[in-house]
């Protein structure tokens, strides 16, 4: 067995991957809200179905379907991941590490709000959101690896980038 860590480019490559995963996930749940249709492949039961759940008055924010929300989000993330994996840190004035943190963090946080909703409310659970939400954990959890690994660095090497691909 190595000793090798993975690199942080092989980590970026990841959250660019889950996240065109999680553009795929989020983007067939806007086709699918948009299509309205009254069943889909998904609806395995009457608790996981993911029509119960469109169909809901949550399924949307001011007409604006959830599933806009997660793609725009997973979008963004893998433009972020791959502006650190290209060598890019900073936007202007914006550190690129910190926004994709704080930007899987919200995807978390809004995953879980959701989750709570389709459970306690809506009493039924929609596989490809429960889905999304997972792939939205496991981007979070490769950008708090990162996000410690730098931490870790910046002391020994001042204000220099130390993530590389």
């Amino acid at each position: 067995m190595s000793d090798e860590r993975i690199s942080e480019g092989d980590l970026l490559v990841l959250v660019i991957l889950l996240s065109v995963a999680g553009c795929a996930v989020s983007g067939y749940l806007t086709w699918q809200w948009y299509q309205a249709a009254s069943s889909t492949w998904c609806d395995v039961s009457s608790y996981f179905s993911c029509s119960r759940v469109r169909e809901s008055p949550y399924s949307a924010v001011a007409g604006i379907p959830t599933a806009v929300v997660g793609l725009l989000g997973f979008l963004a993330l893998s433009a972020l991941a791959a502006l650190l994996f290209l060598g890019r840190p900073a936007i202007g004035p914006v550190r690129v590490l910190p926004a994709l943190l704080v930007l899987a963090s919200l995807g978390a946080v809004i995953g879980v709000g959701l989750t709570v909703i389709e459970v306690a409310l809506i009493q039924a659970v929609c596989i490809l959101c429960a889905t999304g939400f997972a792939i939205d954990l496991a981007i979070l959890a490769l950008v708090v690896v990162l996000w410690r690994r730098s931490s870790r660095l910046d002391g020994l090497h001042g204000d220099e980038e130390v993530l590389r691909p």
